[in-house]
């Protein structure tokens, strides 16, 4: 066809072949312009794949306008044969780009972040690419991205499915089809019609091969290829990826669409985001070992013993505040990890160490970090240090507590995680392995997920008996053990629910949070979903001690570091209006076990002040008189330095808190013991009082 017109367009040269048909380098005549000329070949047109359906997807995909996408400039028909313009593209596609050991990682993440924004750009628009592959993405020597055949192949990947599948014959004798079957996703491959989920799948199978210079499923046929794509797992990556690409890919390549990324733009932000820190090997490239994270741009903080620091953790990052004792004025660093939503953080003193923790969660995984220089370099393990074993079948999908030891174990430390599980660690967060006494226990499979997902949020040691423990879980309920771990016994005898027929059952129930003080830990404070509770035997049964406050509906509890009798809330109106009651912020106290609770409002918002304040988003520091720290959904940082009699706002404008905690450094841990104010065993301090709830609650439960 060279030298011939296909309408105004004079054929001057080929570009290649595929699938599809042949590409030409053309003239436009008319506009005087270069282009590209894909005729489709009559493989592609045959009665499955219509003249009239294929110009249909190239019409759609011609009113697409974005610069990582191919543009077409012209769909037509010329002597029965389909025929389609495009922007003439200089440059290489992926797949020549790609070597043996794979890009430089700065690249791979630069040009995936440009497929993925391509992605969510035609999705946005309700046309999926169905084909996505390292051989029609094309690279321009200005390291622009382009990628081609949006929408064309909408039937395409089902026939090819059927033809690979069955086939016997070698990989390398399959062409074109072969090609594409190691990009499908498994739901293509059973049989049914992909969607933009199964783009999402492509795009983890480019990036994986864009990383290592492999691809993740192979075999010598295509039967061998399509069974390891639906049965098995993706090959290894290198050591050498980062943790965090390594689960973008990961979490790209989950068998089931629903588990998956569920949009483009989300892997565009997850992608966006590992960008945002620069990860650089401690030591030479090639040895292998944690990567040190270090955030450029950030004014850290000096921080010296005797000062407060606090730890705001938000969806988008964590914040870091230091003060002197007085706590007036507050220096801020951060956003550390811009981007990560952070649900757990903590600062580990024992041992003259200065580590801080943090548990960073995006859509590509989550993974614990440690600093020990007050976040001017974080380490991070070479992969996901909190996994579930193989045989589980369980996936973590967050951390939500970070529990350090005792005193005298100063090498131990615990998370909870979700799915509802426990992990401990005796080597200082090296190592970690799964509490399997409580994963196996028989009541698991009766579990049921609350709205925040089945997660075990709450871990509290008994700093007096090494062997024992107390773990919070929604909707689970509590559960101690008495032998370290061995054994678990569900504790929520007088805990009631309010979403089952049964109101005491043994399990099932919704616990937001708990705490204990050492000295006396027998003692336990507990905010459920509607009700305050406490326990004076060691979770053997609870009493209720809602009495006097607006709503007994809320998540934050936090105890007095000194005082076992005083107890801190923050109130919601209803699990429907999860809000300050009447808009009126206001933290509640209790300074004799529950008997009564008083309001602490000075220097907070009486009027329009609709706030929540999550589980762990309040706190308190140990100092004497102590502070007291809640930050809010809408992102305000609220602070007192005089046990809550008066209270002024730290920050505002900050993302979402989710997680606030506190250290004094260079004192022990807050919460030592206060032998003024224990009680002799077996004394609750407070008699159990009947609940007064406010009026009308009874209506909305």
């Amino acid at each position: 066809m060279i030298g011939e017109l296909v309408s105004h367009y004079r054929i001057v040269s080929k570009i290649g072949q595929g699938g599809m048909g042949v590409v030409y380098h053309a003239r436009d005549e008319v506009l005087q312009r270069d282009v590209a000329l894909k005729v489709v070949g009559e493989s592609a047109t045959a009665a499955k794949l219509s003249h009239e359906h294929l110009l249909h997807e190239a019409r759609a995909a011609s009113a697409l306008s974005h610069p990582n996408i191919c543009t077409i400039h012209e769909v037509g028909e010329f002597k029965g044969e389909l025929y389609m313009v495009m922007e003439l593209v200089e440059g290489k596609s992926l797949r020549e780009l790609i070597g043996r050991d794979g890009l430089a990682m700065e690249i791979v993440v630069r040009y995936a972040v440009q497929i993925a924004a391509a992605l969510a750009h035609a999705h946005s628009r309700n046309i999926v690419h169905h084909d996505l592959k390292s051989a029609n993405i094309l690279v321009t020597p200005q390291g622009l991205v382009k990628v081609l055949d949006f929408g064309l192949a909408r039937q395409l990947p089902q026939v090819s499915a059927d033809a690979a599948t069955i086939s016997m014959a070698p990989v390398e004798s399959a062409g074109t089809v072969m090609g594409t079957l190691f990009y499908m996703a498994p739901e293509v491959l059973r049989g049914q019609m992909g969607d933009h989920r199964s783009d999402l799948w492509a795009l983890g199978i480019v990036i994986y091969e864009a990383a290592s210079g492999q691809l993740p499923f192979r075999g010598t046929t295509g039967m061998a290829v399509g069974s390891a794509i639906l049965h098995e797992p993706p090959s290894p990556l290198p050591e050498r990826i980062p943790p965090g690409l390594r689960g973008i890919i990961q979490r790209c390549l989950a068998k089931e669409p629903a588990q998956r990324y569920q949009q483009a733009a989300e892997i565009q932000a997850a992608l966006e985001a590992v960008q945002s820190s620069s990860m650089v090997p401690r030591g030479q490239p090639e040895q292998r070992g944690p990567l040190t994270t270090l955030h450029r741009g950030i004014r850290h903080l000096r921080v010296k013993n005797g000062d407060v620091l606090l730890m705001v953790g938000t969806i988008k990052g964590v914040f870091l505040l230091r003060s002197n004792r007085e706590r007036r004025r507050w220096e801020v660093a951060g956003p550390y990890f811009p981007g990560h939503s952070i649900y757990a953080l903590a600062y580990d003193g024992r041992a003259g160490r200065h580590r801080l923790w943090a548990a960073t969660h995006t859509f590509w995984g989550t993974y614990l970090r440690s600093s020990d220089d007050f976040g001017k370099a974080w380490m991070n393990p070479a992969e996901a240090s909190l996994k579930f074993p193989t045989e589980t079948g369980a996936v973590l999908n967050n951390i939500w507590q970070i529990c350090l030891g005792r005193a005298e174990e100063p090498d131990v430390l615990y998370c909870g995680a979700e799915p509802a599980a426990l992990f401990e660690s005796r080597d200082g967060g090296e190592t970690w392995s799964l509490v399997r006494g409580l994963f196996d226990h028989p009541h698991r499979a009766r579990w049921v997920p609350g709205n925040g997902g089945l997660t075990l949020h709450t871990i509290a040691p008994d700093p007096s008996d090494k062997g024992r423990m107390y773990v919070g879980i929604s909707s689970g309920g509590v559960y101690g053990t008495e032998d370290g771990g061995h054994n678990w016994r569900a504790l929520n005898r007088g805990i009631r629910v309010v979403f089952q027929p049964e109101r005491y059952p043994e399990f099932g129930q919704c616990v937001h949070k708990f705490v204990l003080h050492p000295a006396r830990p027998e003692r336990l404070f507990l905010q459920n979903h509607w009700g305050l509770y406490r326990s004076d035997d060691s979770g053997e049964s609870w009493v209720d001690i809602a009495n006097g406050v607006p709503s007994d509906f809320g998540f934050a509890i936090v105890m007095h570091p000194h005082n076992p009798d005083c107890v801190y809330i923050l109130p919601v109106e209803s699990d429907e209006f999860r809000c300050a009651p009447e808009g009126r912020l206001r933290v509640y106290r209790t300074r004799n076990a529950g008997a009564s609770w008083e309001p602490l409002m000075r220097g907070l918002p009486q009027k329009g002040a609709y706030e929540t304040v999550l589980r762990d988003a309040m706190t308190a520091d140990s100092l004497d008189p102590h502070g007291l720290y809640f930050g809010t959904r809408s992102g305000q940082l609220y602070g007192s330095s005089d046990e809550g009699k008066s209270w002024k706002r730290i920050l505002e404008g900050l993302p979402a808190v989710v997680c606030v905690k506190s250290a004094v450094i260079g004192e022990p841990r807050a919460g030592r013991r206060s032998k003024s104010h224990r009680a002799p065993p077996g004394r609750s301090g407070a008699k159990p009082a009947e609940k007064k709830r406010k009026k009308g609650q009874g209506k909305r439960r």
